[in-house]
């Protein structure tokens, strides 16, 4: 029995040690991350934005100067603002990160980025990501066009005014007056002979040269030679 019991604890001691072996074994990572995309390269531990100037020197964070979409796996950067250089962008996702450096991502755009891939093969859901750059973003002032006078043919109304004198005084004369150019029809005004004022004379008949003074003192001389005949001839009557 003492054999027996014997070789008995001695196999239990020998798969108790060889469980303590392999325990730390199982409990280790199986590996390095798996980036899972040939333009990334995986890391492990995370970082941040602010971790920019360590991760590329002389750079800083630069993700709100692009144009981006993230369905909460993959990642698409089609633009980037004027003035800005990316350097690189960083996918975290669970225990890891993908590092993607712009000379190896090439000309935009940039689709598809994502975090190290887990044990399924498949990619982590992005717990965050950011872009490291150089520059500032430049905005441009739209230049306004020089202001053009208006021209005179345009801005002052044009106006016209037409007299026909008649050369014969029984026609009527004609005046015609055209208004602003935003006048819809011409005003006429038709003025017969009849309404032209008279030209005033200084004298109503025309000198002749012929005094008739004489002529006056005569009659009058006349008048009173046969006044006075005719009360001598009233007085003869009576007496």
């Amino acid at each position: 029995m003492s054999r027996y019991l014997r070789a008995s604890v001695a196999l239990a001691s020998a798969f108790a040690g060889a469980v303590l072996c392999t325990a730390p074994a199982i409990a280790a990572p199986s590996g390095d991350p798996v980036a899972g995309d040939d333009r990334a390269t995986a890391h492990a531990d995370n970082v941040v934005a602010a971790d920019c100037a360590e991760l590329y020197p002389g750079s800083h964070d630069v993700t709100g100067d692009l144009t981006k979409t993230d369905d909460g796996t993959y990642l698409d950067i089609t633009a980037v603002a004027d003035g800005v250089e990316v350097v690189g962008v960083i996918v975290k996702g669970g225990p890891a990160y993908n590092r993607y450096d712009a000379t190896d991502l090439g000309a935009l755009p940039w689709l598809d980025l994502h975090s190290p891939n887990v044990s399924s093969g498949k990619a982590a859901a992005i717990s965050h990501w950011f872009a490291c750059g150089t520059g500032e973003p430049t905005t441009t002032t739209p230049s306004m066009p020089p202001s053009t006078p208006p021209s005179s043919s345009s801005s002052t109304p044009s106006s016209s005014v037409t007299t026909t004198t008649p050369t014969d005084s029984s026609a009527p004369a004609s005046t015609t007056t055209t208004g602003p150019e935003s006048s819809s029809a011409a005003v006429t005004t038709t003025t017969s002979a009849d309404d032209i004022a008279p030209v005033a004379q200084d004298d109503d008949l025309a000198s002749t040269g012929f005094d008739g003074g004489w002529l006056v003192m005569l009659a009058a001389g006349l008048l009173l030679a046969g006044g006075a005949v005719l009360l001598l001839m009233r007085s003869r009557a009576r007496s």
